[in-house]
């Protein structure tokens, strides 16, 4: 991992009150988001990296709906995590640093519910990952669907075909939105198996 932050962006929010400028930067790892336009997104997903005062900063101010901006290879987007993201937080003992590094993850509540029994009504689930594997798995996680792991590139190319599957802004990954209820997915699995495009027994 040398030189890794290099290969990090940067994730920053500024907040004036009063005669007082708050202004924090930390590094960004992993980014998924959702263009609203060319410079403004709705943030999914984004793992980040700094001091204790720095992270702590960042958490307050996602919890808050502050916007943030985001810099990464070429672009530079502003957007927030909308309402009541979710906060998972850790530290890193790096050799020879007295003090360890700070690791946040933030997450949308749209992001959140894609976890099993969250949100079974939802008409749209944000992945990290658009593999045909892990698009079948997480799917299946997150609305209880009877599947086996050899359809996966018969779902992905269904899900492509009926344009329920779409790219999202991704750094250091390849996100995805698919659109479609829990009811939507069991009727094309459904008709794969009519259709004896899917096959209970051998690929």
């Amino acid at each position: 991992m040398e030189n890794a932050h290099q290969r990090m962006g940067r994730l920053t929010f500024v907040r004036q009150i009063r005669d007082s400028v708050t202004d924090v930067s930390v590094y960004l790892e992993k980014l998924v988001a959702e263009a609203q336009d060319d410079r403004s997104a709705t943030f999914h997903l984004a793992s980040v990296f700094g001091g204790d005062q720095e992270i702590g900063a960042v958490v307050a101010a996602a919890q808050e709906g502050l916007r943030f901006q985001v810099e990464f290879e070429d672009r530079r987007l502003l957007g927030t995590l909308g309402e009541k993201p979710v906060v998972y937080r850790a530290s890193l003992q790096i050799p020879g640093r007295k003090r360890p590094v700070r690791h946040a993850i933030l997450l949308s509540r749209t992001f959140y519910e894609t976890t099993l029994g969250a949100n079974s009504e939802a008409r749209k689930t944000v992945l990290f990952d658009s593999t045909p594997k892990f698009v079948l798995h997480r799917l299946s996680a997150r609305f209880g669907l009877p599947v086996l792991p050899h359809w996966a590139e018969w779902f992905s190319e269904e899900l492509h075909r009926r344009e329920a599957i779409a790219p999202m802004i991704g750094f250091n990954c390849v996100p995805a939105a698919v659109q479609g209820t829990k009811l939507r997915m069991l009727r094309l699995l459904s008709q794969g198996l009519r259709r004896k495009a899917l096959l209970v027994n051998g690929s």
